[in-house]
């Protein structure tokens, strides 16, 4: 996926960011966070590991914020 620059694709970088604002869009609607927020560098990773895992933007805010049981 990287090339030695390792510079992100553009397609790459154009799809994690639509489904990033996805994400966060539904975060905001489940009331799991408010704006503005600030996400920390554990929740980054949890956030690419659920794109990358092609989880939802949805599921993904559900896996990050909601209780566990």
């Amino acid at each position: 996926m990287f090339d030695d620059s390792n510079e992100i694709p553009r397609e790459y970088e154009r799809d994690l960011e639509a489904w990033t604002r996805a994400w966060y869009d539904a975060a905001v609607a489940r009331d799991f966070i408010r704006w503005p927020y600030d996400a920390d560098v554990a929740t980054v990773r949890r956030r690419h590991g659920y794109f990358h895992a092609r989880l939802t933007p949805a599921e993904a805010a559900e896996a990050c914020f909601a209780r566990k049981h």
